[in-house]
């Protein structure tokens, strides 16, 4: 006889894996500052300082919000799944761009779509959605 996972159950997996993603995307970014900070910084390869310095600030930036995000998916708090879909939807944008024009790098964009309608999916499936309106309504 099977187990059949509680709807409490199913909505923390799908918080967890949408977290699991969101984690992942905040330590890409961190990389990113930490490879900016090496590269442009602190080796002087940077074509104009203040832009090498605004650059990693912004990757830390961001890194540090989705890590705050991630923690509140795993706390099940509902602010952090608005987060998450917004910062999905504008790395939707970010990858759009990554297909076409100068520098542009298809795997770069697969990998962003990919992830971020992976997320929007669990955080828009039914279960969640169930969960925000008894938050909503008080139940």
């Amino acid at each position: 006889m099977a187990n059949k996972a509680t709807p409490e159950q199913t909505l923390k997996t799908i918080q967890l894996v949408a977290a699991a993603v969101i984690l992942l995307e905040a330590l890409v970014l961190v990389g990113f500052a930490g490879f900016g900070l090496f590269t442009d910084i602190l080796a002087g390869q940077a074509k104009s300082l203040p832009a090498a310095i605004f650059e990693v600030a912004l990757y830390a930036g961001a890194g540090t919000w989705l890590f705050f995000v991630f923690r509140g998916l795993q706390k099940s708090q509902r602010w952090s799944r608005n987060a998450a879909i917004f910062w999905q939807t504008c790395q939707l944008a970010v990858a759009s761009q990554s297909f076409t024009g100068r520098g542009a790098n298809a795997f770069i964009g697969v990998a962003l779509v990919m992830s971020s309608v992976s997320v929007m999916a669990l955080l828009l499936s039914k279960p969640v959605l169930a969960a925000n309106r008894k938050e909503i309504s008080g139940e």
